[in-house]
């Protein structure tokens, strides 16, 4: 792999991460033939690069120069039993718990604030709009939850199946609700199951997974998420006549009980992370797992891996787990951390969650026959989209799918807006179909690019003893970020239609900025290896 136009030393830097100098020529010289040799970097501090490590054997220099697996390596790139189970249940346990839960109020709007207002209590805008963003405030808190408390002593596993307690009780809560508020209560419930969720998933997947095919297990916990987004539009829209109705909307809340059931009776069966294994059972737990995981013939190399972060980890930070506030002090990783927080923040500025939160309200206006039905169809092809991105995520790279993203979203964006706008003021026909093909484009290009890369990135980039410290900070900002955009979409929807999306257009073209500039290919790289990168990255830290 080499350094891409983004990380060019000849290239000037500006704004808020931008640096006024660039590299030197000697400094060039030495970085080129570093990334040659891969010999370790002369700085003692560097994460994870203890300098009594040697330098790889001449015949894996060319895979490492390439970003490519070792041939043992692509050799066992593959999925045994006991992995595929992991992954399933995991992503239908909990990955699909996030989906559904974002998506379930989409459609069923007008449903419960009818049946409410039917028994004489009030349902107005504000206090949808409190309960939907109220999902917001749960996952801030189970971001925390997750990784730093239940995590620090039960390990991934266990957190997923504790997770599922705080399901119930969200299931409860909003099924049975004598007032609107009950139902503002359950959605904090429900958003700390997506904050557990999203903390702990991304971690666990990346790190029972092969390097050769990391990026497509990291992306099922997206798959996951999508596939709970069209489960509960399809279930909630009502021309389909399934839940969709007032007698029935309750149900719907029942659903996500019977994934979590599934989680419970099988995932005690999978085998825990090595990582944690590792640190809280030592090297024979870890070896176990990875040969159960994975197979014999990788388990002492993927060991090396586990051994080679910990050496980090007591050469870096005396051996033990670093936490957040110690994070934020250590300028070894501040790069890494200003990447991984902006690709979670990413995310949710996309423009995202106003389309997967409010995009029947969206349909309504602009005059859309079956607006339930139309959002059903995106979530079709956001599953089918991300099905696809599964297999590109570990051939194309992460960045060079970022990359296009973010320039779709923008162009379809942009047209979003021009159908809203020549509808609205100059009543040219065929505007509603536009929209709706601009808004499959959000779908598609979203699904592609930051909707998987960002859910893994900081396990790719973020060294093991800081790693559960970064994914508790990444998703504890994407879900204040999250609670912004569900909380004012609908009343920025209601004062700037049919210009509310000219935001996002303005979002996606940063983002393709930060994304060239700094976001480095992490496909086939180890964190050692990625720690090289950010070292020669001429970025700006304080």
């Amino acid at each position: 792999m080499s350094l891409s136009a983004a990380h060019s030393p000849k290239l000037g830097m500006s704004g808020s991460f931008g640096s006024s100098h660039c590299l030197t020529q000697a400094e060039e010289a030495n970085l080129k033939l570093h990334r040659k040799t891969y010999s370790l970097p002369k700085d003692e501090n560097s994460p994870l690069l203890p300098p009594s490590k040697k330098p790889p054997s001449p015949s894996s220099v060319k895979d490492i120069e390439l970003g490519q697996d070792s041939p043992r390596q692509k050799k066992d790139a593959r999925l045994s039993k006991s992995l595929l189970t992991t992954i399933v249940v995991v992503t239908i346990g909990s990955s699909l718990q996030f989906g559904y839960g974002t998506g379930v109020m989409n459609n069923s709007e007008d449903i419960i604030m009818e049946y409410f207002q039917d028994q004489g209590k009030g349902y107005a805008v504000i206090q949808w709009s409190t309960t939907v963003s109220c999902y917001g405030i749960g996952g801030l808190v189970g971001s925390l939850l997750g990784p730093k408390v239940i995590g620090a002593y039960c390990g991934r596993r266990a957190t997923l199946l504790i997770n599922n307690i705080f399901l119930v009780i969200s299931s409860l809560l909003i099924a049975l609700a004598p007032q609107w508020w009950y139902q503002a209560i359950g959605r904090i419930f429900v958003g700390i199951v997506a904050g557990i969720a999203t903390a702990v998933v991304p971690t666990y997947f990346s790190e029972i997974s092969p390097i050769a095919i990391r990026g497509a297990v990291g992306t099922m916990h997206q798959l996951g998420i999508t596939v709970g987004i069209l489960l509960s539009q399809a279930l909630s829209t009502p021309s389909l006549n399934m839940l969709g109705s007032q007698d029935k909307w309750q149900w719907l809340f029942a659903v996500p009980v019977f994934c979590g059931l599934l989680e419970v009776i099988v995932l005690p069966f999978c085998p825990e992370s090595p990582s944690y294994l590792y640190t809280t059972q030592g090297k024979e737990a870890a070896r176990q797992a990875l040969t159960q995981l994975q197979s014999e013939a990788v388990a002492d190399e993927y060991l090396g891996y586990i051994e080679e972060e910990i050496m980090g980890a007591n050469s870096d930070n005396n051996g033990g787990i670093m936490s957040i506030r110690e994070l934020f002090r250590d300028r070894k990783l501040r790069k890494q951390l200003i990447v991984g927080i902006t690709v979670q923040l990413m995310m949710q500025f996309s423009g995202i969650d106003a389309v997967f939160y409010y995009s029947t309200s969206v349909f309504k206006q602009a005059g859309v026959s079956d607006p339930a039905l139309a959002t059903t169809s995106l979530g079709i092809v956001n599953v089918i989209v991300t099905i696809f991105a599964v297999k590109f995520m570990d051939s194309a790279g992460r960045k060079t799918l970022l990359t296009y993203s973010w320039c779709g979203m923008c162009a379809s964006f942009m047209t979003l807006t021009a159908s809203f706008i020549l509808k609205e003021n100059y009543n040219v026909d065929y505007m509603d179909q536009l929209s709706v093909m601009a808004m499959t484009g959000v779908i598609i290009f979203f699904a592609f690019g930051p909707g998987c890369v960002a859910w893994f990135i900081i396990a790719e980039i973020i060294p093991l003893y800081a790693r559960d410290s970064a994914m508790a900070l990444g998703i504890f900002i994407n879900w204040v970020a999250n609670w912004l955009v569900a909380f004012s979409f609908p009343l920025l929807l209601h004062s700037t239609h049919p210009y509310t999306f000219l935001i996002f257009v303005a979002s996606t073209g940063y983002f393709l900025y930060f994304t060239l500039r700094f976001v480095p290919e992490t496909k086939g790289l180890t964190v050692s290896q990625l720690a090289v990168e950010f070292d020669a990255m001429p970025m700006w830290t304080c």
